[in-house]
């Protein structure tokens, strides 16, 4: 369907039209310069011009309704070759009649549209003007339409696919708040009301950070490693000193945008799986660093090297292994397994979309939860 006219596109329209005519007035002059003043030839073929402005300004009309009528692209052709016709031939009388009462007696200024309302000789030329001039009107609003239309699908593909990341994202914000809550409870019923305020406080920071508006799902590295943060700050209150966490971030890709919440997760499930099911201290190490093209994300515990879910893949990492998909095609690489010492790992490779250019201190993960 051909799109709707908008005040720019008449604006375009409008400049074209008058310089098109304009033009087309200059070329009718050229072959008599010199044989007649440049005023007479002037006024003439601007009457010519002018007559013909208004018959294909005429056709505009036409054909904006028969596009609003939904005409197909065959039906279009037909009625421009007819109008153009019945144009040329209105055309070729308007301005035979308005030259011929100024200028009887001068059929070579009157060239072939003739001195008389009788005479038409020039209908079929006049329809090729103005049937070249619908096509071009025609096949530029066409384009315009597939533009348009092109534009619409990938704005369409663009908000679906951000919703589809939303979705993913979503899964993991319940889920975490029940592990949170829960423990919440937990801290209360055995009356340690104090961590439990702590834990609260720590939990209401990380809901700020992490409900901060993002474009397209995607926030700064530094953002991410602080949400990583304040999870870190709430799980200890619970595992004190078995939970040990060190961030180590090349401080010149803490502004490359990374989707939103794909480390804590990682985080998360080294909590679950190595820190909750064991009683000696465990480190979880993370890693974000730059190399060539390339950004490396990884997580890495020392503890069991075992997680939940199908084929050694949770929830969490199934939501990270779809959003990373979603983003980056094929243009990624994440693995996640055990590591030859015992403990797990999983790292993320993604293209290195921005680079920060101050030179930042990382961000220092003890110095939050102090």
């Amino acid at each position: 369907m051909i799109s709707a006219t908008t005040p720019r596109h008449d604006r375009i329209f409008w400049s074209l039209q008058l310089g098109g005519w304009a033009t087309y007035a200059l070329a009718l002059m050229v072959p008599w310069l010199g044989r007649y003043p440049i005023s007479v030839m002037w006024s003439n073929k601007l009457v010519i011009a002018t007559t013909g402005l208004v018959t294909s300004s005429l056709l505009r009309v036409l054909y904006r309704r028969i596009a609003r009528a939904g005409a197909g692209l065959v039906t279009t052709g037909a009625v421009a070759i007819v109008a153009s016709a019945a144009g040329a031939y209105a055309w070729n009388a308007t301005a035979s009649t308005i030259l011929g009462r100024s200028l009887q007696h001068d059929s070579v200024l009157l060239g072939a549209l003739g001195r008389t309302w009788p005479r038409f000789d020039g209908v079929l030329y006049h329809t090729l003007v103005l049937l070249t001039w619908s096509l071009l009107y025609l096949g530029v609003r066409h384009y315009r339409a597939l533009v348009a239309e092109r534009e619409r699908s990938l704005q369409a593909e663009s908000l679906a696919r951000e919703a589809r990341l939303l979705a993913l994202r979503y899964q993991i914000g319940p889920h975490f708040l029940f592990n949170a809550l829960n423990a919440i409870s937990t801290l209360v019923v055995t009356n340690r009301k104090t961590e439990a305020t702590a834990m609260i406080a720590r939990l209401a920071d990380l809901l700020r950070v992490s409900l901060q508006p993002s474009e397209n799902g995607m926030i700064a590295l530094r953002a991410e490693l602080e949400i990583v943060t304040g999870y870190v700050a709430i799980e200890s209150v619970r595992f004190a000193d078995r939970l040990n966490v060190s961030v180590d971030a090349d401080a010149r890709v803490l502004g490359v945008p990374v989707p939103a919440m794909i480390l804590q997760p990682l985080v998360e499930n080294a909590v679950r799986h190595a820190v909750a099911v064991r009683d000696e201290p465990t480190l979880i190490a993370v890693c974000c660093a730059a190399a060539g093209d390339s950004l490396t994300l990884s997580v890495t515990d020392d503890g069991t090297g075992s997680t939940s879910g199908a084929e050694g893949l949770g929830v969490g990492l199934a939501n990270i292994r779809a959003r990373l998909v979603e983003v980056y095609g094929e243009a990624h690489r994440f693995t996640a397994g055990a590591t030859a010492s015992g403990g797990f790992r999983a790292e993320i490779v993604i293209p290195l979309a921005a680079r920060a250019l101050p030179s930042v201190e990382t961000p220092s993960l003890e110095a939050k939860l102090a």
